[in-house]
This record gives C-alpha cells, sequence and structure tokens, in this order.
C-alpha cells in the first residue's frame, strides 16, 4: 500500500467511519472504516481496522490505522484489517463484522 504522508491526522481523522461497534460473545469490537468514495468501478471504503475492545481503545485504533495508512506499518496481530486493492473492490459497513 502506498503511504499517504501528506495528510494530517486531523484530516485523515475525518475521512474516518468511527461509530461502528459490534458485539462478540463476551466483549466489543471496535471498528473504523476509511475512505469512502463513490467511483464509476465501485462504491465504498478503501479499508477498516477492528480490535476487541480488552486489546484497545477507539483511540489507539485510529493511531494504528493512521500509522498503517499514512506510514506503512503494519497493524499488530491482534487488529483485524480489510483493504481493497482497486475501487472495484470498495466495501460497505456490514451488518456482523466478517473480516
Amino acid at each position: 500500500m502506498a503511504a499517504h504522508t501528506e495528510i494530517s491526522k486531523k484530516s485523515f481523522k475525518e475521512r474516518c467511519d468511527m461509530s461502528h461497534t459490534y458485539k462478540g460473545d463476551r466483549s466489543r469490537i471496535n471498528t473504523i472504516y476509511f475512505d469512502w468514495q463513490e467511483t464509476p468501478e465501485g462504491r465504498g471504503f478503501k479499508c477498516a481496522v477492528a480490535m476487541d475492545t480488552r486489546n484497545g481503545t477507539k483511540a489507539e485504533l485510529l493511531d494504528i490505522l493512521y500509522h498503517w495508512i499514512c506510514q506503512s506499518e503494519a497493524p499488530p496481530w491482534y487488529v483485524r484489517y480489510k483493504y481493497a486493492n482497486e475501487d472495484k473492490d470498495r466495501f460497505k459497513c456490514p451488518i456482523c463484522l466478517n473480516f
């Protein structure tokens, strides 16, 4: 993935959808979706990260996503992620977490 080093943290956060929380068996899972676009090839988000609330807060998850997108640092092993390589692969928020 190409790093987007020119994005400030504030403008990055404005491009995120952080309103999704999923419920697991015994915990909650915070999810952040990034870069919604409608293109001729596809409509949806470019990438998403998800983390169990026992492993960290939503603010920590936002930092992980920011470092992944802007500095090409791979997310830790306990963070689930999804990435659309091309615009035709963009995705919408699922009803249940499936990545």
